[in-house]
């Protein structure tokens, strides 16, 4: 047989994880041929005599593997020298079989947890080089503002370096986490790419947040699948395999910098028509903040949420998915596609009873400040042009350019009633647009203002490709093959 290093074949052996066994040599407890192993040492199993703390290194055993649903209490190390219970007592795997974490959860955390005697699939679950995602669902107190969450994921110092969040949304556990009524703050969801010590607890920490609960759900391509606390199962081939596999992430050294596009102006002065035209032309994403504010207000009908009560809405916009997506290529009817809770409600939120609400809806702080987080979010999937109220002066203020379209009134209402072929309404519509104009301008939640900076176009004298033409031609340039 070939020879490797002892730290593995140690670690094949049942005897400890890759990095256990490297402390068991250091410790000077592992011995090749009756002499003190060295870290990085090879030996050939066939040939060389390998004991630890003087016993025969025992032949390799059969790997297993298993998921647990820690409780809070539990030590999640194998042994611990005050006799305190640890994780591995949930399992019963037999006496021959030593188990150990494949990852570790602090004491007063909970979730799942994987144990294993397989080293070297142990190690590929641990090093942060493989890229294994953490998933969790944290209980935090007070309520993280969207200013802060939005810090967690641009990124926060910590003594031992920047850290930041991948991804975070308020939102419940899932049914595998039990829940109390005497829970304190509000439940989020969030997602980190490396294992460090008490990464999470610190990130909310370093914005004077307490975290009360704290639960792994999802490690890799695992997650509790169904397990309650205490709780465990063997995993599936599948698994195993689907864990082994992961690879590191390629991450470019340099790479180039999102596109958004913010587009605000009076309502019918064409921040629709121009914005999805540009967002064709340069291949973005197109988000109309309308549209979100339409699917939270059919949420608010359907949930017999009234649309005056702010604070009652604000918490449902926090507890729905709201989703902007591109049409399917078949869906030629539409500009874009917005989901609620995974259901396309594109056509549902376009209704005459929506219109009658949404005004109301959208007027609350409470309801702005949630809705604020989705449209970000969106923001930072990749190139974007986002039309509305107030992109430009809240939800994008580094925006890459900010657009403010305008036209005279009476342009908008002349064009609004060549759109809905009633050119003896004219007058009506100007009225309703002045109207909608002072309370636009005059509210006190995110009134219309032009952002400073913005690219100011009136679309009563240019027509749409010009507009387009005029927005590009104040974009950086943009690399080939794009």
């Amino acid at each position: 047989m070939p020879a490797e290093r002892i730290q593995k074949l140690l670690a094949r052996s049942g005897v400890a994880s890759r990095r256990g066994a490297e402390a068991l040599i250091s410790a000077g407890r592992v011995t090749v041929n009756g002499r003190p192993a060295r870290l990085g040492e090879t030996a050939d199993p066939s040939s060389d005599q390998l004991a630890l703390d003087g016993e025969p290194l025992a032949a390799p055993s059969a790997t297993v593997h298993y998921a647990v649903h820690k409780p809070v209490g539990l030590l999640s190390s194998a042994h611990d020298e005050r006799g305190r219970r640890s994780v591995v007592s949930l399992i019963d795997a037999g006496s021959v079989v030593r188990l150990w974490p494949a990852g570790r959860l602090d004491v007063d955390s909970e979730g799942l947890m994987v144990l294993t005697n397989d080293g070297e699939w142990a190690n590929r679950v641990l090093h942060p080089r493989y890229g294994v995602e953490r998933e969790y669902a944290v209980l935090v107190d007070p309520q993280p503002t969207v200013d802060d969450m939005d810090a967690l994921l641009e990124g926060v110092d910590l003594d031992d370096g920047p850290a930041r969040l991948l991804a975070i949304r308020v939102a419940p556990p899932p049914a595998e986490v039990a829940r109390s009524d005497a829970e304190r703050g509000r439940w989020v969801r969030l997602r980190v790419g490396e294992g460090r010590k008490h990464e999470v607890r610190r990130l909310f920490a370093a914005g004077g947040y307490q975290v009360e609960r704290l639960v792994r759900t999802r490690l890799g391509s695992l997650s509790l699948d169904g397990l309650a606390v205490g709780e465990w199962r063997v995993l599936r081939p599948a698994e195993v395999e689907a864990m082994a596999g992961a690879r590191p992430k390629v991450r470019a050294s340099s790479a180039r910098k999102h596109i958004a596009v913010a587009v605000d102006g009076p309502s019918g002065s064409g921040k629709s028509t121009i914005g999805h035209a540009l967002a064709q032309r340069i291949g973005a994403n197109f988000v109309d903040t309308g549209l979100m504010y339409r699917a939270l207000t059919l949420a608010a009908l359907e949930g017999g949420v009234d649309p005056e009560d702010g604070d009652a809405l604000g918490d449902l916009a926090r507890q729905v998915r709201i989703e902007v997506r591109r049409p399917r290529h078949e869906q030629t009817d539409r500009r874009e596609t917005v989901l609620l809770d995974g259901r396309d409600v594109t056509r549902e939120a376009r209704t005459p009873r929506i219109d009658r609400a949404v005004s109301s809806v959208s007027r609350h702080a409470a309801v702005r400040e949630a809705m604020l987080h989705v449209q970000r979010a969106v923001a930072r999937r990749g190139d974007t042009v986002m039309v509305g109220r107030d992109i430009g002066t809240v939800v994008m203020p580094d925006a890459t350019l900010k657009v403010f379209l305008t036209a005279a009134a009476a342009v908008r209402a002349a064009r609004r009633a060549s759109e809905m072929g009633r050119p003896d309404r004219v007058d009506k519509y100007l009225n309703e647009i002045e109207e909608r104009d002072a309370a636009d301008t005059g509210r006190e939640v995110a009134p219309l203002r032009k952002a400073p900076g913005s690219l100011v176009l009136d679309t009563g004298e240019l027509e749409v490709d010009g507009c387009v033409d005029a927005i590009v031609a104040h974009l950086p340039p943009r690399p080939r093959g794009r």
